[in-house]
């Protein structure tokens, strides 16, 4: 996905060549094809170009239309062109190469700033209109991309990237505590904080309008407005979905440079494989797909009903679709801790999932090797194409059917592996308890800051900043079981309009230059996976019925029903001993900086790091995974805050 940056003098004042190209200088390696700039007064438009479709390769930005003057900037793939060349009128021969942007600009010409209801894709763009002195951007609904921005009551300034506006010597480059202390509790936050003081992102299904006088910014898409959907079959229901999901994936293909997939062995993953696939092999072209796979045994490192080896079910799919070609990824040569260092460099800022960035790395490098240059995954499938669902034995059968009651209870032990109380516990007294009581049980059993469990926050930090009142304030569960309806149980995972996975995944693509493209959050398969009632994901016993349904000859029977759940970075634990003397190091440099301290409970991950040294079994592994190495990336992003650390270092070299 390319990028782009832009300036906006309030009081007038003419923005310098200088001061917008040293924005567009530090996001160099966003622009492998080029770049433009347009400059006019008191505004500025930038645009880096990845040539990620076919249209896109002879695009031209920014550019000036020829109603009003406007000028647009954008990075952008737009899916539903077919829908929009009907309703823009666009004549049949200028249709097959008229880029993405052009279909933003006549979109905005006819519906103005209401354009953002009628795309489809991963888009972001900004538009100048001098007239009206009016910059307004927007973002799609829940895509891969990502968009920053910092104001003051002088200027204006956005960028797909945090370096954009750093470079920018008004931008202060402050800690923000709030936001890299959720980010130690796992805890979302509200899709617009960053881990900086006053600079923001602008979050999926918003947009904003900029002038002199003031700044909005405004959602225009509630997913949890979509209304529900009720046809007359199951069969009906498959095929609605096969057809959406089937589009979702075929549109994403349409790439000037070679497609690839994530492959792992779970139902997301995969049917975005088989799918792709299934498109691909039409026109007689191969599939590469990428799976990262531990370098030790795993065994005794999952739960029951997990398996750590991907493998043998990507080998399954890869045989029955019968033109994927798999890439495993061993990530042997990237230790966990150069997966964050290398994730804060492109990031700019610490991230939640510290302990998978050694492998996504070293897949994203095996993938740039092969030509890739656009990458499918299946990221937001848990919430939507793969709901499990929700059943209880009581809200599908009636009290004289004791007998049946009888039947579906030891079919639902036998299926989830439980134990008769585990099973009596779920299914019959827990549907009879309301949702409040259970949640308040809940919240007392666990206590008042359960998140010092799994989190490497000083805990006197944590009290100076409230956390544990602000959680209930702005309903964050800190347990993550808080019981809720079943949709209300998805939003929790999707965060429409306020979700930063896109954000994330769209930097990660540009640090290689692939765009990374999800089908399983496309809007259309959101609203429909959404809209239907739940009994089609639940049923008799048997969980994600709606993929496992669909996926019917497009993907092995042993893969399609497949009731275990694949874990990431199962051997984390196992590669962190191996490099214990690397984190020791880092938590010595943690050590001596006050800022660290400040955020940091430093002895109880060295403590953590003795007992890896011991034994990196199950539970070490897990408080490697959530306290450990999450601490060790905000310790090394605090760093850059501690002038004493930072003069250090570099007398060090």
């Amino acid at each position: 996905m390319s990028a782009i940056c832009g300036i906006f003098h309030f009081d007038g004042k003419p923005v310098t060549k200088h001061l917008i190209e040293s924005m567009m200088s530090s996001m160099d390696y966003w622009r492998p094809h080029g770049s433009g700039v347009w400059r006019e007064g008191p505004v500025a438009l930038g645009h880096l170009m990845l040539h990620s479709t076919p249209e896109s390769v002879h695009e031209k930005l920014p550019i000036k239309a020829r109603v009003d003057d406007i000028v647009i900037t954008a990075q952008a793939r737009i899916d539903n062109r077919d829908e929009l060349f009907g309703a823009l009128s666009i004549p049949q021969p200028d249709r097959k190469n008229i880029p993405d942007s052009q279909l933003i600009l006549k979109a905005h010409e006819k519906w103005g700033e209401e354009c953002p209801d009628y795309l489809l894709g991963d888009w972001a763009f900004a538009i100048w209109n001098p007239r009206q002195r009016r910059l307004f951007i927007a973002r799609d609904h829940h895509g891969n991309t990502g968009l920053y921005y910092y104001h003051t009551p002088r200027f204006f300034a956005f960028a797909s990237s945090l370096k954009g506006l750093f470079t920018l010597h008004e931008v202060p480059c402050n800690p923000n505590a709030l936001r890299i202390a959720q980010i130690l509790v796992s805890w979302p936050g509200d899709g617009e904080s960053t881990a900086y003081q006053n600079i923001y992102r602008l979050p999926p299904a918003h947009k904003m309008v900029v002038t002199p006088e003031k700044i909005d910014v405004t959602r225009y898409w509630y997913l949890e407005n979509v209304p529900e959907l009720h046809l007359s079959s199951d069969k009906e229901y498959v095929e609605a979905f096969l057809d959406i999901y089937s589009e979702a994936v075929r549109c994403r293909l349409r790439s000037v440079r070679p497609v690839g997939v994530t492959l792992s062995g779970g139902l997301d993953s995969s049917s975005v494989a088989g799918l792709a696939a299934r498109e691909l092999k039409n026109n007689g072209q191969r599939l590469a797909a990428f799976t990262s796979v531990p370098l030790y045994d795993t065994d005794n490192l999952v739960g029951n009903n997990r398996f750590g080896d991907e493998s043998p079910y990507v080998e399954a799919t890869s045989r029955y679709a019968g033109n994927i070609d798999v890439h495993y990824i061993h990530a042997e040569k990237i230790s966990p801790l150069e997966g964050i260092k290398r994730s804060l460099n492109l990031h700019e800022e610490p991230q939640h999932a510290a302990s998978n960035f050694y492998w996504i790395i070293s897949l994203m490098e095996a993938a740039k090797a092969k030509g890739i240059g656009t990458l499918l995954t299946g990221q937001m499938g848990n919430a939507t194409i793969s709901w499990p669902g929700v059943e209880n034995l009581l809200s599908t059968t009636s009290w004289w059917q004791c007998p049946t009651i009888w039947t579906k209870l030891k079919a639902w032990r036998s299926f989830h592996r439980a134990t008769w109380i585990q099973a009596y516990r779920s299914q019959i007294i827990k549907p009879l308890i309301p949702i409040s009581l259970l949640n308040a049980f809940q919240r007392i059993r666990s206590g008042k800051e359960p998140w010092k469990k799994y989190s490497a926050i000083n805990i006197d930090f944590a009290h100076h900043l409230r956390i544990s009142e602000q959680m209930i304030q702005k309903g964050h569960d800190p347990n993550f079981r808080q019981l809720a309806e079943p949709r209300e149980q998805r939003y929790r995972i999707i965060q429409p309009g306020r979700s930063i996975l896109g954000s994330i995944w769209h930097e990660i693509g540009a640090g290689f230059d692939i765009q990374v493209r999800d089908p399983t959050q496309d809007k259309r398969i959101m609203e429909f996976c959404l809209s239907i009632p739940d009994d089609q994901y639940a049923s008799n016993e048997k969980q994600r019925l709606l993929i496992r349904r669909s996926m019917e000859g497009i993907l092995p029977p042993v893969v399609q029903w497949n009731t275990l759940r694949g874990k990431q970075a199962a051997d984390i634990g196992l590669r962190m001993k191996k490099n214990c003397g690397q984190i020791a190091f880092e938590l010595d440099m943690l050590e001596k900086s006050d800022i660290a301290k400040e955020y940091l409970d430093i002895q109880k991950m060295r403590l953590i790091l003795q007992s890896l040294k011991k034994q990196a079994d199950k539970s070490a592994s897990y408080q490697c995974d959530t306290i450990l190495l999450r601490g060790v990336m905000v310790g090394l992003f605090l760093l850059r805050f501690d002038n004493n650390m930072v003069k250090t270092k570099e007398h060090s070299r």
